[in-house]
């Protein structure tokens, strides 16, 4: 008999808090955080970090902050109430004000610059700047 060890995530509520825990630079030197609070999908992550990867013709390093781990569930069209949740259709992440989605090490200041204004119309949330020394906005 299969019997189901997981069960499936329910859907989060968006809280605006500020995240303290995620709030600082740990391993780049420059870092983009979130102004405000959203989801985000793994395909918008992906453009961004082929959008680094490409600009830095991959010299830097870059380092991801954050991991795809709530389920969101879809039923199919035209299918009735109940049996279940339905199948997985994508992963997202919820960000919090003040999270660090990414770091990115061994760039020059006009570089980056340059990165976070492409960057920045690719995400749906408002993005920040900064780097171990100084606030950028």
């Amino acid at each position: 008999m299969l019997v189901n060890l997981y069960r499936k995530k329910y859907k989060k509520k968006l809280r605006n808090g500020i995240n303290k825990f995620l709030g600082q630079i740990q391993f780049g030197f420059y870092g983009v955080f979130a102004l405000e609070s959203g989801v985000l999908l793994e395909n918008q992550l992906e453009v961004v970090r082929r959008i680094l990867s490409r600009l830095t013709k991959r010299l830097s390093k870059i380092f991801i902050r954050i991991s795809f781990f709530q389920p969101l569930t879809k039923k199919p069209l035209k299918s009735r109430m109940g049996k279940g949740v339905g199948v997985i259709k994508k992963w997202v992440s919820y960000i919090k004000k003040g999270m660090f989605i990414l770091e990115v090490s061994s760039v020059s200041t006009k570089l980056i610059l340059f990165i976070y204004k492409k960057i920045k119309y690719q995400m749906p949330i408002r993005l920040g700047l900064t780097s171990r020394y100084l606030l950028i906005k």
